[in-house]
């Protein structure tokens, strides 16, 4: 039996729940943000030669709901969370490329590295904690 993804529900029932998250990840009244993902597609390239590191990745500009951790979630967490730390939540459909821990968040000036991913029972939605990189 499948108990992730599409196969788990039906179809109707499927595209009513992913309408719903879209619409509640894009709400105004909520304060949706832009965001860039930026996810690594292969290994660094580093030329010592000439000093340089390029990192191949995968840039996502995607509309994200945006919320702090809270108190209760970084005590639930024993010592995985840290007051700052900031939960994205992102249609899965909207990235290109499934977010992991070596990817970073981009929001605004803030560069944030992923510290833990998520996805829900449906396959439709990510969560990504991120923790500011000073």
């Amino acid at each position: 039996m499948n108990v992730r993804g599409p196969g788990l529900i039906d179809g109707v029932l499927l595209a009513s729940i992913t309408a719903d998250l879209r619409s509640l990840v894009g709400d105004g009244d909520v304060a949706p943000v832009t965001v860039t993902v930026s996810t690594p597609t292969a290994d660094p390239v580093i030329d010592r030669a000439a000093g340089t590191y390029t990192r191949a990745t995968d840039d996502d500009s995607v509309s994200v709901l945006r919320c702090e951790v809270n108190l209760e979630d970084i005590a639930a967490a024993q010592g995985g969370l840290q007051v700052g730390d900031i939960r994205y939540h992102i249609m899965a459909a909207d990235v290109s490329t499934t977010p992991t821990t070596e990817s970073v968040v981009i929001d605004g000036s803030d560069r944030l590295a992923v510290i833990h991913v998520s996805q829900d029972p449906l396959a439709r939605l990510y969560t990504l904690t991120g923790r500011r990189i000073p």
